[in-house]
């Protein structure tokens, strides 16, 4: 039987919907990230400068140049979940076990170290302590300036987005799951689609597959007599 979220809707639509996009929104950071690497390597910063004042861009540029590995590692890290989710695009059209298995450990990973981030900041909110960074002897402070009430509407915010961050990573779970399941039942019963009297349950992206004595009329026992 098909598993489903959203009360109705397969969880292979999941998978096919999220991996998507978080292919696309991956996709574009890594590119941001990477090209402000060649803009740093060959000299080009200005081209990213249009908009700043001479104090601004004198304060990007020395930031950019000394946390250059920074954007390195986000940009690595970008195209690593780029290609996951590409994986797991394909994997819920082709109906790939592993292709979804790869892409739900990237996502129980990014939801582990999202879930950290999230906390440091909410930590940083309330605590009101400054978060503090020393570019060429000169020290600049974030601070949080939020008031009590604003305080606990970005906290609310930060949980409802955590726990469908958490909803959706159980959803992709879960057709890994099913994808094992039907694995399994294959095995257990050597059911071959090319087999003669042998089948394959089959399941779109938004529909649910049909399996053989599942309605009442088939059902075992239903005919049976006394």
């Amino acid at each position: 039987m098909s598993k489903h979220f959203c009360c109705c809707i397969p969880v292979r639509f999941a998978v096919f919907f999220f991996s998507l996009l978080s292919f696309l929104a991956a996709g574009a950071s890594a590119a941001l990230g990477w090209f402000i690497v060649y803009l740093i390597n060959t000299n080009q910063l200005d081209k990213a400068e249009t908009n700043l004042s001479d104090d601004q861009k004198k304060v990007f540029e020395d930031f950019v140049h000394k946390y250059k590995w920074g954007f390195i590692v986000a940009a690595l890290i970008f195209t690593f979940i780029c290609l996951m989710s590409f994986f797991g695009f394909i994997g819920s059209i082709v109906r790939n076990r592993r292709m979804v298995k790869a892409y739900s450990y990237m996502t129980i990973l990014i939801f582990v170290l999202g879930s950290v981030a999230t906390g440091f900041v909410l930590y940083l909110t309330w605590s009101e302590r400054s978060f503090c960074t020393t570019i060429d002897g000169t020290k600049t402070c974030i601070q949080s300036n939020l008031n009590t009430g604003s305080k606990i509407g970005f906290t609310i915010g930060s949980v409802i987005q955590w726990l469908i961050d958490l909803y959706i990573v159980v959803a992709i779970r879960r057709y890994y799951e099913q994808l094992e399941e039907e694995r399994e039942y294959r095995h257990d019963f050597r059911l071959k689609p090319t087999s003669g009297g042998t089948y394959e349950a089959k399941e779109g992206l938004m529909t649910q597959g049909h399996y053989p004595y599942s309605d009442n009329t088939n059902a075992f026992g239903s005919n049976s007599h006394a």
